[in-house]
C-alpha cells in the first residue's frame, strides 16, 4: 500500500536564555507559519536570515522536529548553501545553550560562522542574500539494525518464521540518524479485534525507553480506522536494534465502520514516548 505520509505541524518555543523583542517574535512567528509540515520524526533547520560581519556571518535559523519524544542536541554540524547549493560555510556547533525541546516544537537561534569556518571567500557572500541551511548528517543514514527477540518472542516463533524476520529487518530502507521507525509486518483479524506485528527500530545514539507507544491505524482508502496509545511498560530498544512487538486494536474503538483491510499501514503519533 503506497499513502501519502501524514504531517504535522511544529509549535515554536523561544529560549529563556533569549532575550527576544516582542516585534522580533512576530517576525519568527510569521516564518514558522511558512514552513512546509514535517512527516513523523524528522529533524529540520530552515535558514531565515544571514548578514555579514567582520569576522564572518551570522545566520539566523529555526531549528524544530516531529519526533515523538523531547529532543536535546549537543553537536550540530551546519552547511550555509546559497540557492545553486553552493556550499559557502560549515561549522560544527555545540548546543548545551540552545535547550531542549519539547515534543514537535521549534525553536529559532543564531549561528556564527568566523572566517575559517567559510567556503568562499568572504566578499562573495553577500548581506542578506538568498541562501539554505541544512545539517550535514542529514545526508548520515543508520542501517544494519540487530534484531532483538526477547524470551517470550524466541519462545513463539518457529525457525522460519525468525528467518522470515531476520530477512525482513535486513531489507527495510535505512533510517536518518535520531528517527525512530515503525512497520507493520504481520496482520490477523478476530472478531473483536485487529491484531498487528510491529517491528519498532531505534536510530538515536542512546537506549531509548518507551512506556507508552501511540499508534494510527489507516486502511486501504488511505482513512484512518482507529487511535490508540499502547502502555508498554517500560519498553527498552538500544542503539541500532530492531525489536518486534504485537498490538490489538479493538474493533469497538473504530472511527470508521467497516474499513477495506485489503491493504493497511500504521504510523507513530508524534507526542511523549
Amino acid at each position: 500500500m503506497t499513502n501519502s505520509p501524514k504531517t504535522f505541524k511544529t509549535e515554536i518555543d523561544f529560549s529563556a536564555d533569549w532575550e527576544i523583542p516582542a516585534q522580533e517574535k512576530y517576525i519568527f512567528q510569521y516564518f514558522h507559519q511558512q514552513l512546509e509540515n514535517l512527516e513523523a520524526n524528522q529533524l529540520h533547520v530552515h535558514g531565515v536570515k544571514l548578514y555579514t560581519v567582520a569576522s564572518g556571518i551570522v545566520v539566523t535559523a529555526i531549528i524544530r522536529h516531529s519526533l515523538a519524544k523531547k529532543l536535546r542536541l549537543e553537536q550540530v554540524v551546519l552547511v550555509v548553501k546559497d540557492k545553486e547549493g553552493k556550499e559557502l560555510a560549515k561549522k560544527q556547533f555545540d548546543m548545551e545553550l540552545f535547550g531542549e525541546l519539547e515534543a514537535c516544537t521549534a525553536r529559532p537561534w543564531n549561528f556564527l560562522f568566523e572566517t575559517e569556518d567559510l567556503l568562499v571567500p568572504h566578499e562573495e557572500i553577500t548581506n542578506e542574500m538568498d541562501f539554505e541551511m541544512v545539517f550535514e548528517y542529514y545526508e548520515k543514514v543508520v542501517k544494519d539494525f540487530e534484531l532483538y527477540l526477547d524470551e517470550n518472542w524466541s519462545n513463539g516463533l518457529t525457525d522460519d518464521q525468525k528467518d522470515y524476520v531476520h530477512s525482513l529487518v535486513s531489507t527495510l530502507d535505512p533510517l536518518k540518524e535520531n528517527e525512530i521507525s515503525v512497520v507493520g509486518f504481520h496482520f490477523h483479524e478476530s472478531e473483536d479485534a485487529i491484531h498487528i506485528y510491529i517491528i519498532i527500530r531505534n536510530a538515536f545514539s542512546e537506549t531509548l525507553t518507551i512506556e507508552n507507544l501511540p499508534i494510527q491505524l489507516f486502511d486501504a482508502a488511505g482513512d484512518m480506522v482507529c487511535k490508540l496509545g499502547f502502555p508498554i511498560g517500560e519498553f527498552e530498544i538500544s542503539p541500532k536494534q530492531a525489536r518486534p512487538i504485537s498490538l490489538s486494536f479493538p474493533k469497538e474503538v473504530f472511527m470508521k465502520e467497516n474499513p477495506d483491510f485489503s491493504s493497511w499501514m500504521i504510523e507513530m503519533i508524534p507526542q511523549t514516548l
